[in-house]
């Protein structure tokens, strides 16, 4: 009797293959011949579930995404009672910075994404920037003392407010900064210094008028 297959999971061990690959050599690593040497397959097997590399590179690049979620999204919804709202805010905006391995690993992966997205520009613009600033808007809403919105798509369309559109674009430009000094400078940004850098930039956020919060509800 033949024996039967899983398909489903025998793509997601290709995935893991792939990411490690990415971990290694970045995107351009992503090759069959490349990725089925990670997995312990050959490149006939590889083959029979991608035909070439670009559809191996758009199904890792969706793997790694999720990937991604996965990892951060419970760092990001974690609840936050402690300190002011600055403090807290920053402790989110914080999970997007490589300051450990674990977050090390995760701007490679985010950069793989991003080099995806410049070579092959999805419809509707990056789907990775639009998430980041999607948080980073729901951030300076609650900074400037809007309620939290309970509309997840609500998040990624421009608020009413000009101001937090404007000091969600600044805080997005300041952290993709950032990070990229953390990564390229690596012991010129300390981690101390980043905190006092980013709770700097999120006290200068000019806080609205209750008034104004007030007839500009989010759902």
């Amino acid at each position: 009797m033949p024996r039967l297959v899983d398909h489903d999971q025998r793509r997601a061990e290709l995935g893991e293959a792939a990411i490690r690959v990415i971990l290694r050599e970045g995107l351009a690593g992503v090759t069959v011949r490349g990725v089925a040497t990670e997995a312990g397959w050959s490149t006939g097997s590889l083959r029979h579930y991608f035909r070439n590399q670009r559809e191996l590179q758009a199904y890792v690049v969706q793997a790694t995404t999720d990937t991604l979620r996965r990892r951060v999204l419970p760092r990001l919804q974690r609840p936050r009672t402690q300190g002011s709202v600055v403090e807290q805010i920053a402790t989110i905006v914080t999970e997007m910075l490589p300051l450990d391995a674990e977050r090390r690993e995760e701007y490679a992966l985010w950069s793989a994404i991003v080099e995806w997205e410049r070579q092959h520009p999805p419809e509707g613009g990056s789907v990775t920037w639009n998430d980041q600033r999607a948080l980073y808007r729901q951030c300076i809403a609650a900074l400037r003392g809007y309620e939290p919105t309970r509309e997840p798509s609500q998040a990624t369309r421009p608020h009413p407010d000009d101001q937090v559109e404007l000091w969600a674009a600044l805080l997005h430009t300041f952290v993709d900064g950032l990070a990229a000094q953390i990564m390229n400078t690596p012991g010129e940004v300390s981690a101390d210094t980043t905190t006092q850098l980013l709770r700097s930039l999120l006290e200068a956020v000019p806080r609205a008028q209750p008034d104004q919060c007030a007839h500009q509800p989010r759902s």
